[in-house]
């Protein structure tokens, strides 16, 4: 039998679904190949003694780039949003703190014995900083390389400008890995100061009700409106022509088919993407730049289950600073309860390494999160049981997050027709799904015009 599509879609995260959905929406005739036996990579849900439980992404964004391919391709987006408030849980008392502003974290200062003068001069220069970039950003100006020379200060050096308190620079720290997949002491600033331009869309967080399964579903149905959806079936090879990509060979029922296409669309991550090409393919330049820009972001992902809520009822959704590895927590059957069985709950933890650019030691990095936990949930001890503990480390097939914001790469590839989406490619301001369906939406552009 002979497979011929216009577009073949190569794994099925968020990016993937996406651009396949759009390009399946606009009338291509496209194939969405997935390695596993479920959909959505990160962005989906496993079914476990009545648990509906996140494989990756918990928490989703409205009015921004994920919701926008929803409606292009006219698939429902349901999602309950978080209440506008959550806390910040600083030396073990919750503080109130606005989502769409951290700094709202001056107004307990006082609590902290921190300088009020203090940190409203450092708002004063975070705004600065962010209003330069959206000036930057209105006129078409791109983000700075931080491997392109120049100022290159990481966060916590930009901070330590202004403070040398340790409570300020953990709840920045927090608040950077927690959205961001890397430490303060990691990042560019000017990539944190980009980041905080979109901030105002994170006042939209929520979770999907019946699981990120259910959405996802919603895309792939849209795919095969237009073409077909494989799963168990890992792409094998990228067939590349006179430098163009023209194929894929998948392996499909245990036997290996070739797939002819005029586009290739991968969400394998770029340094998979080149093995699938095959390294001779590429330029030198492009190989030069996988090899030096990808850093990807680890995370452990923790699920617990417990016969009634363990996080506090004033604050069921928490940012966690100055633990030694949890950063968030938040209580998702509050919000949705058919996420979990009659009568439990279900709540998830999110801890981060102290160093982002070396695999973790994952049996440590385990004992630190569960001393987390045991410090500031103790009720987990006798009312609830840890589901899942998850390492998503740098180099695990599905990391945290598959690059750090600026060490990211282009979507395009050094091979024609050939092209990488998902957040190990560049979509500056935007994070996690947000920024993985943005890269969607560009290649989906690009792919239309080339396309015709």
């Amino acid at each position: 039998m002979e497979y011929d599509f216009d577009v073949a879609v190569i794994g099925s995260g968020v990016g993937g679904l996406c651009a396949g959905a759009l390009l399946a929406r606009r009338g291509y005739r496209t194939l969405l190949t997935e390695t596993l036996d479920r959909w959505g990579g990160r962005f989906s849900t496993v079914e476990e003694n009545g648990f509906l439980l996140p494989t990756g992404a918990i928490l989703l964004h409205r009015n921004g780039p994920l919701e926008a391919v929803f409606k292009e391709v006219g698939v429902e987006f349901e999602v309950v949003n978080l209440p506008k408030t959550l806390h910040c849980r600083i030396e073990g008392k919750d503080y109130p703190m606005r989502l769409n502003n951290p700094l709202s974290l001056i107004d307990v200062a006082a609590d902290l014995e921190i300088s009020r003068g203090g940190l409203v001069r450092l708002g004063g220069s975070l705004a600065r900083e962010i209003g330069k970039k959206r000036v930057l950003k209105a006129f078409g100006k791109g983000v700075e390389d931080p491997l392109g020379g120049g100022s290159n200060l990481t966060f916590r050096e930009w901070l330590m400008q202004y403070t040398d308190n340790e409570v300020v620079h953990k709840v920045f720290d927090a608040i950077i890995v927690g959205v961001l997949a890397c430490r303060s002491w990691e990042l560019p600033a000017s990539q944190f100061f980009y980041y905080m331009t979109r901030l105002g869309s994170l006042a939209d967080a929520g979770v999907a009700p019946k699981g990120n399964v259910r959405l996802v579903q919603g895309l792939v149905d849209a795919v095969r409106e237009k073409g077909e959806a494989w799963l168990n079936s890992p792409a094998r090879r990228i067939v590349v022509k006179r430098g163009s990509a023209r194929g894929v060979v998948v392996e499909r029922e245990g036997r290996e088919v070739e797939v002819s296409c005029r586009a290739v669309i991968s969400d394998t991550g770029p340094k998979r993407t080149v093995e699938l090409a095959g390294s001779d393919n590429f330029d030198d330049r492009y190989l030069r730049e996988v090899r030096m820009r990808l850093r990807a972001g680890p995370a452990m992902l923790i699920l617990v289950g417990s016969d009634r809520p363990v996080l506090p009822e004033g604050a069921p959704f928490l940012l966690i600073v100055g633990a030694r590895r949890l950063v968030v927590g938040g209580e998702l059957a509050i919000l949705c309860p058919g996420l979990a069985p009659p009568g439990k709950h279900l709540s998830y933890y999110c801890g981060y390494p102290l160093n982002s650019l070396l695999p973790m030691e994952v049996e440590w990095e385990e004992i630190q999160c569960r001393r987390d936990l045991e410090e500031h949930f103790p009720d987990i001890r006798e009312h609830g049981e840890i589901l899942r503990m998850e390492a998503h480390d740098v180099d695990s097939e599905l990391p945290g997050a598959r690059a750090w914001p600026g060490y990211d790469m282009p979507p395009e590839t050094s091979i024609r027709n050939l092209y990488n989406v998902g957040e190990g490619v560049r979509a500056p301001g935007w994070s996690g799904t947000n920024k993985a369906a943005q890269t969607a939406i560009e290649v989906a552009h690009t792919v239309s015009k080339v396309l015709g």
